[in-house]
């Protein structure tokens, strides 16, 4: 609910007598000053309290003051204008979505394949077979599961070369994603357009990931 705007259980609906300072926003809608019937301060002044009007105002007046803005009832309504500040704020929004992104590919899914099988090569599984590794190996009878569930029989140079794999297949994806990221934020920080960045898509694109 708006500052002074009027209870929906009001019997009458107040009359507006005046309107100043009307501006679009960026969604369409119109800001603006406006002074009730009756609105004033104790020395008798104008009081106008801030509205917003929408097409879609759930109140008939509400309604009714955006078409009158429109119309020019209460003269121009100033055009939304994107300021130098908005548009640096809205590029520093993306990257901090971009940083989000990255973080989340970074601990996402990796694979990579050793001896025909198709291992997991995440963090995760790089801790794990590191500690596999430091304790010697598997303990008897059990087996390593590889990346479509299935039970492999490792020995400790194959938990070895696995390991190897591993850190290889999270070094080039760690590089893609950081290509990529860095990309993103470069393709952002060239656009001028304030709607542009704030529709820009963050992701892998038709890279192909």
């Amino acid at each position: 609910m708006n500052i002074g705007e009027p209870q929906k259980n009001d019997e009458t609906v107040p009359f507006i007598t005046d309107v100043k300072n009307a501006s679009y926003d960026e969604t369409g809608t119109i800001t603006a000053d406006i002074q009730f019937e009756g609105h004033t301060t104790r020395d008798g002044s104008p009081l106008y309290q801030p509205y917003t009007a929408a097409a879609h105002d759930t109140t008939d007046y509400g309604k009714q003051l955006y078409d009158d803005l429109v119309s020019g009832k209460y003269g121009e309504v100033k055009p939304f204008t994107v300021t130098p500040e908005m548009l640096s704020a809205a590029k520093q929004a993306k990257h901090a979505e971009i940083n989000a992104w990255r973080d989340a590919q970074e601990n996402g899914r990796v694979t990579c394949t050793y001896n025909g099988n198709t291992y997991d090569a995440d963090k995760q599984s790089k801790n794990r077979i590191d500690d596999v590794i430091e304790a010697g190996g598997l303990p008897d009878g059990v087996k390593w599961t590889d990346a479509r569930n299935n039970d492999i029989s490792l020995s400790l140079s194959d938990l070895k070369a696995l390991q190897k794999i591993m850190v290889v297949a999270m070094a080039i994806q760690g590089g893609k994603i950081h290509e990529r990221q860095r990309k993103m934020k470069g393709e952002v920080d060239a656009l001028t357009d304030y709607k542009a960045v704030q529709n820009y898509v963050v992701g892998w694109g038709d890279t192909g990931e």
